[in-house]
């Protein structure tokens, strides 16, 4: 990831079962991090919604992935 790119944090609380399974999620599909994984999966959802093709739509300096 760049380093020169303003980047947001997210904090988001789960419950402790979440956390387990997306543990085992890790370990079986070889993320390298929870952030890595949450951010696939954000991004595979605004796709099935049609938004990442309107994000790649804006000018460049409006948009952040």
């Amino acid at each position: 990831m760049p380093r020169n790119r303003e980047l947001k944090v997210w904090r988001v609380p789960v419950t402790p079962k979440l956390d387990s399974i997306l543990e085992k999620a890790l370990e079986l599909n070889s993320y390298v991090s929870k952030s890595d994984f949450i951010r696939e999966a954000v991004r595979e959802k605004l796709a099935k919604m049609g938004l990442m093709e309107t994000l790649a739509k804006q000018p460049s300096g409006m948009r952040n992935e």
